[in-house]
C-alpha cells in the first residue's frame, strides 16, 4: 500500500512535498524536547541540591539517570518501533515521559527526583528512533543528509533553550516548573506526531523481540556507569572495581547470546559496514565528550567557579549550543556533496581542540577567553553529529531502521553517560588531593579535606560550619583553596576528553575516508502496513 511518504522514498522529487515537509517538522519538534530535557537540569543543579540536600553522588544522577535510561531505552524502541510501527513508538514513549515529568515535579528528595528523570528517559528513549527512522524514510539517499540536518537542528536548538528555558523558570517560579511546564509540550508532540504522519506507512521487520537481550545489555551498561561513578571513592572499593566487573561480565554475556539467537535486539552483522561502524564509533565520542562538556563547564564551571549565575551562564552556553545548532542544515547538505568521512574527522579534530583549550580555563579565566574554545567546540558537534548519522543510516535497510536509529542515538547518550561519570570521579579525586597537597603538614589540613568533602556531597550547612570554627584568614583560604582545585580538575577533564575526541577523528579518517556507499545491504522480507 503505497501513499506521498512511500513515494517520498522512492522519488526525490516528492522528497519535498508538503507531506514530507510536514513529517520532518514533526519529528524535529520531538527530537527538540527530548534534547531539551538532556541539558535542562544543568542550570538547575545548584538550586535543586539546596533545596533537597543533594550529594555531588546525587547530583550526578540526576543528569546520569536521564542520559542512561535514555541510551538504554534507544535500542529497545528502535526494535519495538521495526516490530510494531514507528507511530505507536512515538506516542507511548511520550506517554511515558509524561509520567516522569510529573514524577520530577514533586519529588521530595533525591530518589524520587532521580526515580522521575529515569522515567523520562526511559520514555524519550523509547519513542526517540522513531524520529529519525522516519526522517530516512521519508527523504531519498540524494537529500538524506539535509533532512537528517534540519532533524538535528531540533536536536540543537533543544540543547540550546534547555538551559535558558531552565535559568527563567528559577528566576520567575521555581525548578519544579520546569517539569510541570512540560507537560502539556508532551501533549503537543503527540498531536503534532499523530497529525504529520496519517497515512504513513512503517517498513515492519518480521521475528519476536529479543528480552533477554535486553535484560542483560541494560544491566551491564547500567552497572559500568554506576562503577565508574562510584570511582571518584577510590579505585580500590568494591563499589567501583564490584560494579565494573558485573557491567563486563553482563555486556559479554549480551554479545554472546546475541550472535546466537534468530531475532537479535542489536545484529552486530551492521558493524560490517564500514560507514556504520565509522559512523557508530564517531558519534560515541561526540557523545562521551560533548554532554560532560556542556555539564561540568556549562555549569559546575561557570557558575560555582566563576561565580556567573544560572542565567548567565545559560547565555554563555548558547556560544556552544547555538553554534551547533545553526551548522547541523548546512553540513548535512556538505555531507550530501562529499560524504561523511572528511567532515566527520574534521569535526573531531575541531573538538579535540576546543578541550584541550578548555583545559587552561581556571577561576580567572575571562568571558572573552572563553568564546573561541566555545565556539569551536560548537562547531565540531554540529558538522559530526548529522555527517555521523548520515554514514550510519546510509549502511541501514529500511526494515532495520528502527534498530540503526536506535543504536546511532544510543551511542550518544550512552557514551554521555559514561562520560559525565567518568569526570565525576576525576573531579571528586583530583580536588580532594589537590587540596590535601595544598594544606599538607599545616595545621588546618583535616578542616580543609573536611569542607572539600562536604562540598562534594551537597552539605552546605557542615561546610559553612567548618569555615565558622576557624580562624577567618583561614577560612578564606580554604574556600580558594577548594574553588581553585575545582576548577583544576575541570580543566585535567577537559584534556582527557580532548584525547577521546582526537581519537575519533583518526578512527573515523581510517574507517570511513572518502567512502559513501555501503558495501552491501543484506535482502529481507520486508512487511507493509
Amino acid at each position: 500500500m503505497a501513499d506521498d511518504t512511500t513515494e517520498a522514498r522512492e522519488s526525490p522529487a516528492s522528497a519535498t512535498s508538503s507531506k514530507a515537509w510536514a513529517i520532518l517538522a514533526a519529528m524535529g519538534f520531538g527530537a527538540l524536547i527530548a534534547q531539551m530535557f538532556s541539558t535542562v537540569i544543568g542550570p538547575a543543579l545548584p538550586t535543586i541540591k539546596d533545596d533537597l540536600g543533594l550529594s555531588l553522588s546525587m547530583q550526578t544522577w540526576t543528569i546520569t539517570s536521564y542520559s542512561l535510561a535514555f541510551g538504554t531505552a534507544l535500542v529497545a524502541g528502535g526494535r519495538l518501533g521495526d516490530l510494531v510501527g514507528e507511530v505507536k513508538m512515538i506516542v507511548v514513549g511520550f506517554l511515558i515521559f509524561g509520567v516522569g515529568l510529573v514524577l520530577a515535579a514533586v519529588a521530595v528528595n533525591g530518589e524520587i527526583l532521580v526515580a522521575g528523570r529515569t522515567i523520562q528517559g526511559i520514555g524519550i528513549g523509547i519513542s526517540a528512533p522513531a524520529t529519525l527512522s522516519i526522517v530516512v524514510n521519508s527523504f531519498p539517499a540524494i537529500r538524506r543528509g539535509f533532512a537528517v540536518g534540519v532533524w538535528g537542528f531540533a536536536h540543537g536548538f533543544g540543547l540550546l533553550i534547555g538551559p535558558i528555558f531552565a535559568g527563567y523558570m528559577l528566576e520567575l517560579l521555581t525548578w519544579r516548573w520546569i517539569f510541570w511546564i512540560a507537560v502539556p509540550l508532551t501533549g503537543a508532540v503527540i498531536l503534532v506526531t499523530l497529525a504529520a504522519t496519517r497515512g504513513y506507512t512503517s517498513v515492519l521487520a518480521g521475528g519476536r523481540y529479543d528480552i533477554v537481550g535486553l535484560i542483560l545489555g541494560g544491566i551491564g551498561i547500567t552497572a559500568v556507569t554506576l562503577g565508574l561513578q562510584n570511582a571518584s571513592s577510590g579505585w580500590s572499593q568494591p563499589s567501583t572495581w564490584g560494579s565494573l566487573l558485573v557491567g563486563v561480565i553482563f555486556l559479554a554475556a549480551f554479545g554472546f547470546a546475541e550472535v546466537r539467537i534468530k531475532d537479535p535486539l542489536v545484529d552486530f552483522s551492521l558493524w560490517r559496514e564500514r560507514l556504520f561502524s565509522g559512523g557508530f564509533f564517531a558519534e560515541s565520542a561526540v557523545g562521551f565528550v560533548y554532554i560532560p562538556m556542556l555539564t561540568f563547564v556549562g555549569s559546575l564551571f561557570l557558575i560555582s567557579v566563576v561565580d556567573f549565575t544560572p542565567v548567565q551562564a545559560s547565555w554563555i552556553i548558547v556560544i556552544t549550543t547555538g553554534t551547533c545548532m545553526v551548522l547541523e542544515p548546512p553540513a548535512g547538505r556538505l555531507v550530501d556533496r562529499i560524504g561523511p568521512g572528511i567532515p566527520i574527522t574534521i569535526a573531531l579534530g575541531m573538538q579535540a581542540v576546543a578541550l584541550f583549550w578548555m583545559g587552561t580555563f581556571n577561576a580567572s579565566t575571562t568571558l572573552a577567553q572563553m568564546v573561541i574554545p566555545l565556539a569551536l567546540m560548537g562547531a565540531g558537534v554540529g558538522i559530526a553529529l548529522p555527517a555521523c548519522n548520515t554514514a550510519g543510516m546510509s549502511a541501514v535497510d529500511p526494515q532495520r531502521a528502527g534498530m540503526g536509529s536506535g543504536l546511532m542515538q544510543m551511542t550518544f547518550n550512552i557514551p554521555a553517560a559514561l562520560g559525565v561519570a567518568l569526570v565525576t570521579s576525576i573531579i571528586g579525586t583530583v580536588s580532594l588531593n589537590s587540596v590535601e597537597n595544598e594544606f599538607a603538614g599545616q595545621p588546618y589540613v583535616t578542616q580543609a579535606t573536611q569542607y572539600a568533602e562536604a562540598m562534594q556531597d551537597g552539605d552546605t550547612s557542615a561546610a559553612d560550619s567548618i569555615l565558622a570554627s576557624l580562624p577567618a584568614d583561614t577560612a578564606t583560604a580554604i574556600e580558594q583553596a577548594v574553588e581553585a582545585a575545582q576548577a583544576s580538575s575541570i580543566a585535567i577533564s577537559m584534556v582527557v576528553l580532548g584525547f577521546v575526541a582526537l581519537a575519533g577523528a583518526i578512527f573515523a579518517l581510517i574507517v570511513i575516508g572518502r567512502r559513501r556507499e555501503p558495501e552491501h545491504l543484506p535482502a529481507t522480507d520486508l512487511t507493509m502496513v
